[in-house]
C-alpha cells in the first residue's frame, strides 16, 4: 500500500507554499518507481555526476555541525551559531570556493531551524505537563490504496498537541498548513480534539480560545471545525486520486521541472555513485533513491 506522512498533508492539499504539491508528488513517485525517477533526475541534470577527485565539504560540515545540533534551543542565537560554523569551515579550508560556502549556509539555515524546533519540544512538553508522543507510528487506511502515517508530538487529556517553534514573534499566527497537519493526526488517531501550541523564546502560546494568532482548541465534533475537517478530507481524497492517475504513466503525466526550483539545481551530486552535497529540501527524496 502507498503511504503519505501526516507532515506532508498540508503540501498535498496545496496549503503549504514552502512545500509545493508537485515536490511531494515527486517523492511519492520515487517510492513507487525509484529506478525511473533516479534516471530522469540524472538525465535532466537535477542530479549531477562529479569527478571522484573533486573536493566536497558536506561530510566535514556535518561533522562540525554534529557538535552543535543537540544544543540549539535559542532562536535568537541561530545566526551566530551559523556564522561560527562557517568561520570554522573556512579556517580549516583556505581554498574553499564561494559556491561551497553558499551550499553550507543553505544546509545550516535549514538544519538549525529544524533542530531548534525539535530540541524545544521536550521543554514545552515538560513545562506544560503534556504526555510525550513520538513513541508510536500512527496509521490510518484512507482508502484501498493509500495509508496515512505519522508520529504526533504530544497529547493532554483527549487532545492531540502539535508543537511549533517560531523564529520570529511575527510568526506567531494561524497557519492553514499547521491546521491541516493537526487534522491529519486527528484522523490517524481517531480523536476529535487537537491544539497547535506555539513557542517563541520563553513564551508559550496555548490558548483554548481562538484569537488573532491562535486557533485555540480545535474540536471537529463542533459544526465550525467539522465543516473544515470534511473539506480537508475531500481535498486529500482528490490528491490521492490525482497521484494514482500519474502512477499509471509517470513519464507522460508528470513533469519533474515543475517540482524542483531552478535555484535548487542540482539537488545532489554523485561521487562514485554516492550522493553528496544533498540539498536539505530534497533529503528524503535522495534517501529513497539511493
Amino acid at each position: 500500500m502507498n503511504y503519505l506522512e501526516v507532515s506532508y498533508i498540508s503540501s498535498a492539499c496545496g496549503k503549504n507554499k514552502y512545500e509545493p504539491v508537485d515536490k511531494t508528488i515527486l517523492t511519492l513517485l520515487a517510492r513507487s518507481n525509484p529506478k525511473l525517477i533516479k534516471r530522469l533526475l540524472i538525465e535532466g541534470g537535477y542530479i549531477t555526476v562529479v569527478n571522484e577527485n573533486e573536493k566536497l565539504y558536506d561530510k566535514q560540515l556535518k561533522n562540525i555541525y554534529s557538535k552543535y545540533k543537540k544544543n540549539v534551543t535559542d532562536v535568537t542565537k541561530i545566526e551566530d551559531i551559523r556564522d561560527e560554523i562557517i568561520e570554522k569551515l573556512k579556517s580549516d579550508n583556505k581554498d574553499i570556493k564561494d559556491s561551497d560556502i553558499s551550499k553550507a549556509n543553505e544546509f545550516l539555515e535549514s538544519s538549525l531551524k529544524k533542530d531548534c524546533g525539535t530540541n524545544n519540544e521536550s521543554s514545552v512538553i515538560k513545562r506544560m505537563k503534556y504526555k510525550k508522543g513520538n513513541n508510536f507510528m500512527q496509521r490510518y487506511n484512507f482508502n484501498d490504496s493509500w495509508e496515512l502515517r505519522g508520529f504526533h508530538d504530544a497529547s493532554i487529556d483527549n487532545a492531540v498537541i502539535e508543537i511549533k517553534t517560531r523564529t520570529k514573534f511575527s510568526n506567531i499566527r494561524k497557519n492553514e498548513y499547521d491546521l491541516y497537519q493537526i487534522f491529519g493526526y486527528l484522523l490517524t488517531m481517531n480523536k476529535t480534539k487537537g491544539k497547535i501550541v506555539q513557542k517563541y523564546q520563553d513564551h508559550i502560546f496555548d490558548s483554548d480560545e481562538m484569537n488573532d494568532n491562535e486557533f485555540g482548541l480545535i474540536d471537529i465534533s463542533q459544526e465550525y471545525w467539522k465543516t473544515k475537517f470534511e473539506t480537508f478530507k475531500n481535498e486529500l481524497s482528490e490528491f490521492f486520486h490525482y497521484v494514482d492517475y500519474i502512477l499509471g504513466d509517470i513519464e507522460n503525466r508528470f513533469n519533474i521541472i515543475d517540482s524542483i526550483k531552478e535555484i535548487d539545481i542540482p539537488i545532489a551530486v554523485l561521487c562514485n555513485n554516492v550522493p553528496r552535497n544533498v540539498n536539505n529540501n530534497y533529503e528524503k527524496l535522495i534517501k529513497i533513491l539511493f
